[in-house]
């Protein structure tokens, strides 16, 4: 009959080892949540508790060896440790940061501290009259610090469920009771049955957390995330602003999200953004992202600019190399904004390509002018606007290229292109490259060949020289991925063009004398680069453009 206990209490502690090591496992594996860190220390606290009690259990380990008393110990370890850890645990996912202050370092000692003092007074003091009182106080004044502690991590969970919808009061009843029952049976003695009261608890505290990994939200940010939301989202910000948690779904939102989507606000919490904002559902709403979507709103179908934006626990000093709790995604109303450039370009060309046709009518007609001179000069002007409306094609079709995905750009192949192109061609001058055998990064090919073609064109088109010189240079960059540095011979860059170009913006009253050199800036600009001017020795300009993107292997 013994044996047949043995066997079953063995057996028991065995299923609660089994359970709580799967719930440890399940944890960790989730480890880069916000709240999995704790949870995880603490299932894996209860877990070494359920070895602890199973090993003690087997036969093989007498009742009266030192071995069995260090597994009693490290009963007592598990048991005094596994309310400090829910306590952090709760800490950090009702929003008070989850890192290791010093009042919670002071908590977790203040909690082996009455065992310490305990071996002092034993050792010191001179008879066993006076160890007695003195171990019980001791062991009294710990069970009471243990119970506020635990008490207070319970008072944390409890009023979360209280006040948010998604914690219910279910689950945080199965997170008590997990993390209780061995407290709780086994303070009720040993039953007349297979095993003790803890080990009971324990098999139950497997199962229970078991669940609460399994069915409720106990790893992620989610509570955390709404704990410090409200400080995060401006009630009165025009731009609509939902907070999700890891699954996607809205833990807070702005009043401006319920109106654009006709929602009441407390409907929101708990919804997936997908049901919500109809069409980002195949959007990356990772932190960092952003794009445009279409999104059904009380205003019919709009265009939307979002972003992504990790949100932080409210202790961002304790927290600061943590992972996000939660992500901020910010929608702004771009519809008006997308309309006014559609209309641009379609003006743009139609305007184009109206001017083209009436100046490929004036140039028919200009050939019927008898004066020479006159002739000449409108035929001049009109092949000017002709050559200035293609320069205009050209520059919305870079536009279109540097909006498309990067792709395995050789700049030194690019450069010896350009090279070729304006050898022998209506510009007479000596044009060579210094280039390596090989220099790949991603990029877009056709706008790296167009900018590097029009700082060739323009050092070629304001020469000063019969046969001028202009060096194309290639290598890699110091800082940025690679360089490209067109240097000439000419006059230089003039210092008002520099300016223009640094400013940003022309004006009625001073404006450049072509696009040519707009038209690098635009391109450097969209793409992230840098333009540098520089004066060449011992006369002319290098115009040097940085290239920031990703390096290539050959």
């Amino acid at each position: 009959m013994a044996v047949v206990a043995t066997l079953a209490a063995v057996a028991l502690d065995a299923a609660a080892v089994a359970l709580l090591g799967w719930v440890t496992w399940t944890a960790f594996r989730s480890r880069e949540r916000p709240s999995a860190g704790p949870f995880t220390a603490l299932a894996a606290t209860l877990a070494l508790w359920a070895a602890f009690s199973l090993v003690a259990e087997l036969p093989v380990v007498p009742a009266d060896s030192h071995v069995a008393s260090l597994l009693q110990f490290g009963q007592i370890g598990c048991a005094l440790f596994a309310p400090g850890l829910w306590t952090l645990y709760t800490l950090g996912y009702t929003g008070r940061g989850t890192g290791l202050t010093v009042w919670r370092v002071a908590m977790l000692a203040g909690i082996g501290l009455p065992v310490v003092l305990a071996g002092v007074v034993i050792a010191l003091a001179p008879s066993q009259s006076a160890v007695e009182p003195a171990f019980a106080s001791l062991v009294g004044t710990e069970l009471l610090y243990l119970l506020a502690v635990w008490l207070y991590g319970t008072y944390l969970l409890v009023g979360l469920g209280r006040r948010h919808d998604r914690v219910s009061a279910l689950q945080v009843a199965v997170l008590l009771l997990g993390v209780g029952a061995p407290y709780l049976l086994g303070s009720m003695g040993r039953p007349e049955t297979a095993a003790d009261g803890v080990t009971l608890g324990l098999l139950l505290a497997g199962g229970l957390l078991g669940v609460a990994v399994w069915r409720y939200p106990v790893l992620t940010g989610f509570p955390k995330a709404d704990y410090v939301a409200r400080s995060r989202v401006v009630e009165d910000l025009q731009e609509a602003v939902v907070v999700v948690d890891w699954e996607n779904r809205i833990i807070d939102a702005n009043a401006t999200t319920a109106r654009l989507f006709d929602r009441d606000p407390a409907a929101l919490i708990g919804a997936s953004i997908e049901s919500v904002a109809d069409g980002i559902a195949e959007r990356d709403l990772s932190a960092g992202a952003t794009g445009t979507v279409g999104l059904r709103t009380t205003r019919g179908r709009r265009q939307f600019r979002f972003s992504v934006s990790a949100v932080g626990s409210r202790n961002a000093d304790e927290d600061r190399d943590s992972d996000p709790v939660a992500r901020a995604v910010l929608f702004r109303d771009v519809t008006e904004r997308r309309t006014r450039e559609q209309r641009l370009t379609v003006l743009n060309r139609a305007l184009r390509h109206n001017v083209r046709n009436e100046l490929d009518i004036v140039l028919a007609h200009a050939d019927r002018i008898d004066d020479p001179d006159t002739r000449n000069a409108i035929r001049e002007g009109a092949t000017d606007l002709v050559a200035l409306s293609d320069r205009a094609r050209e520059a919305e079709e870079l536009m279109t290229a540097s909006m498309a995905s990067p792709e395995r750009v050789d700049l030194a192949a690019v450069a010896t292109t350009v090279a070729e192109q304006y050898r022998g061609g209506d510009h007479d001058g000596d044009i060579s490259v210094d280039r390596p055998d090989e220099l790949v990064l991603r990029s877009h090919r056709q706008v790296v060949q167009q900018v590097l073609s029009e700082l060739v064109d323009n050092a070629l088109t304001h020469a000063d020289k019969p046969s001028p010189h202009v060096e194309v240079i290639v290598r890699e960059g110091t800082e940025a991925a690679a360089e490209l540095t067109v240097a000439d011979d000419g006059p230089g860059i003039p210092e008002r063009e520099r300016r223009l170009l640094a400013a940003g913006d022309e004006t009625p009253l001073e404006h450049g004398q072509g696009i040519g050199l707009w038209f690098v800036n635009w391109a450097v600009t969209q793409l992230g680069w840098e333009l540098e001017f520089a004066e060449n020795d011992p006369r002319g300009s290098r115009v040097t453009v940085r290239l920031y993107g990703t390096a290539v292997d050959p």
